[in-house]
């Protein structure tokens, strides 16, 4: 399965997410580019430890997502941080930008699986997934869940999977989190 995992991160949680996600899909066969949304106004926080400068340093490398990007792909991952319980402008603004697609319907069918990140777990996440789902539907894409036995003992939101980051800036993936993603991304390859 062609999938292209497209992602916005400011401070580079979400990266590390989208990241996980393909680290994941390769290691279980699946073809998987992972693309990043324009970020004009991206600038590097002065306060980043080591670590967090270099994987945003990585981050800024990858390959710009358009929307030729998602009609090539069979798998769909979209990915965003929460911004007042919704995706980011940058994000918002590339769905606009797919616009052209939704009336002729090229994206009518694809899988379309999400994930966030979010400040805390009052952060809004649920509702910036929510987001990114609706976008799907208008465009004619099928959301996958998140199975409530994904990870037993661990409550997950049915519309994706959320990094809460508690204010740290791209350091590394929680365990939970990690866990979480290569369970989700084993459920995906059944698909």
């Amino acid at each position: 399965m062609n999938t292209s995992i497209i992602f916005h991160s400011v401070c580079g949680n979400t990266y590390l997410m989208a990241k996980a996600f393909q680290e994941s899909l390769l290691s279980m066969g699946h073809q998987a580019g992972i693309f990043r949304i324009a970020d004009p106004g991206w600038a590097e926080k002065p306060d980043l430890s080591e670590k967090a400068r270099a994987n945003l340093r990585n981050m800024v490398t990858l390959p710009l997502a358009t929307p030729a990007v998602m009609q090539a792909a069979d798998l769909i991952v979209l990915g965003s941080p929460t911004y007042f319980g919704n995706v980011s402008a940058q994000m918002k603004a590339f769905m606009d930008s797919t616009g052209g697609l939704w009336f002729p319907g090229k994206l009518i069918g694809k899988k379309l699986a999400a994930f966030a990140s979010a400040g805390n777990t009052e952060g809004g996440g649920d509702l910036c997934l929510q987001a990114i789902h609706t976008y799907g539907k208008y465009m004619g894409m099928l959301s996958l869940p998140v199975p409530v036995s994904l990870v037993p003992g661990e409550n997950w939101p049915a519309l994706g999977l959320i990094q809460y980051s508690n204010g740290k800036y791209a350091e590394a993936l929680d365990e939970r989190t990690q866990r979480a993603i290569r369970n989700y991304c084993a459920f995906l390859k059944k698909l």
